[in-house]
């Protein structure tokens, strides 16, 4: 009788832990809109499709589950933050897939991960994202038209090593003084605890990843752990104020050290712009 309650008090364990983690290889597209005076016009409705954190993971032959969910998004521009590759699952034929695919969908613009920081590879992974025509920002800022008007985006690398912790500050200075006080900025960085130093220069958007949604979620408690966050993190999905600084965090694609997701299933984020000068 015993032995007949454990069997059936395990059954309903892995039957609650499967439902759980049920669905969450399945993507989907959160939706944000993000309004500023400082918007141009030209920009109202403009559509911006974040992917973050693939680590090498596949979506379908040619990644075309992926490839399908960023196509229905229309967008005008895609943003890649960070962690395409893992370190620890080396391989490059994943992130090659989507690339091939994503490259006549909308213009490509990339900052780094740790991982391919870590991964002493990144000379490689450089490499694939020029031969499909990525824009990488190494601690740079291009300049992205549309219609009549401008905006600016710029990408620091991640931090990687801890001892670059400290440049932080610096090297987003350093960014922000190439873009003109009224033009809109828009940065990319793959980790979203830098959040106080991004609000302190005063980009307009940022857009980050990392957290892995807090990998397990919880329903109104939110994330379990996220890497550089510690247990019950702040900054796992969602939108972020921070005093003129708005920051968009993906729950991002894939995994690393902790395989599965529990209650949060792979995202790509689709921001739309709007002008309120246009709204005026």
């Amino acid at each position: 009788m015993k032995n007949n309650k454990i069997k059936i008090l395990t059954a309903f364990i892995l039957i609650v832990a499967l439902l759980l983690i049920w669905g969450t290889n399945d993507i989907v597209t959160t939706k944000y809109f993000i309004s500023s005076e400082r918007i141009p016009s030209d920009f109202d409705g403009y559509r911006i499709v974040q992917i973050s954190d693939l680590h090498n993971k596949e979506f379908g032959k040619n990644q075309n589950r992926l490839i399908k969910k960023i196509k229905a998004a229309n967008p005008n521009l895609i943003v890649i933050t960070g962690d395409i590759v893992d370190r620890r699952k080396w391989g490059t034929k994943y992130m090659e897939e989507f690339l091939a695919e994503a490259k006549g969908i909308a213009p490509m613009y990339y900052v780094s991960g740790n991982h391919e920081v870590w991964s002493f590879k990144y000379d490689k992974v450089k490499k694939i994202l020029e031969k499909y025509n990525v824009n990488i920002l190494d601690d740079d800022v291009k300049t992205i038209k549309h219609k009549n008007s401008e905006i600016k985006i710029a990408g620091i690398i991640d931090t990687g090593f801890e001892d670059r912790e400290e440049y932080v500050p610096e090297i987003l200075g350093n960014l922000k003084n190439k873009i003109k006080s009224d033009e809109y900025s828009i940065l990319l960085s793959h980790r979203p605890e830098h959040i106080d130093d991004y609000a302190e220069f005063g980009y307009d958007l940022v857009f980050s990843g990392h957290a892995h949604g807090g990998q397990i979620r919880i329903p109104f408690i939110g994330g379990i752990y996220a890497p550089h966050q510690g247990f019950m993190p702040k900054y796992t999905k969602g939108v972020i104020n921070k005093k003129k600084t708005k920051m968009v965090v993906s729950r991002g694609l894939g995994n690393s050290v902790i395989p599965i997701r529990v209650l949060n299933r792979p995202e790509i984020t689709l921001t739309v712009l709007k002008s309120e000068k246009y709204m005026n």
